[in-house]
């Protein structure tokens, strides 16, 4: 009688294949990690420019005789007056509601007012009002604490002057 051998692997070398697999897997993992923290502080900052860029742009148009601005969120015949910035940064907040927060996508990134303190403001892009200009300041990652457009983590515009 001939005995018919068949072929398969033994379980030392389905745990070696495991073991490996699990390697890699983690591994992978952590790397994924990383390039998902830096795509976010890059959108956070690629946010913060565009801001910063539209604000500049519908703001020339309101100068150059437009009605409205900012899809029809800015009421161009305010320009000038004394809550004029505030007009603007409202109309900034309204007009950019797509833009959202890579931190917490379910929120919009761009909002008026507040600060930059907190570890859970990180991916806004706080549209301010000092004096009579419009600033935009952004936290990129945490920590956000510490003053101000003083911190690594903060990206800040330069004063825009919307007279």
């Amino acid at each position: 009688m001939v005995l018919k051998m068949s072929k398969a692997f033994t379980l030392i070398e389905l745990l070696v294949v495991v073991a490996i697999i699990g390697i890699l897997a983690a591994v992978g993992v952590n790397t994924f990690n990383g390039f998902q923290d830096k795509a976010k502080v890059s959108s956070s900052k690629a946010n913060h420019k565009s801001v910063t860029k539209y604000i500049i742009n519908e703001v020339m148009r309101c100068s150059i005789g437009e009605s409205y601005a900012m899809n029809g969120n800015l009421d161009c015949s305010k320009q000038g007056t004394y809550d004029w910035k505030d007009n603007v940064a409202d109309a900034v907040e309204k007009s950019l509601t797509n833009f959202k927060n890579p931190y917490n996508p379910s929120e919009s990134s761009v909002t008026h007012g507040g600060g930059m303190q907190y570890d859970n403001q990180v991916g806004f892009n706080r549209v301010m009002t000092p004096g009579t200009n419009v600033k935009v300041l952004t936290c990129t990652k945490t920590p956000c604490t510490g003053a101000q457009c003083k911190m690594p983590n903060h990206s800040c515009s330069q004063i825009i002057n919307i007279n």
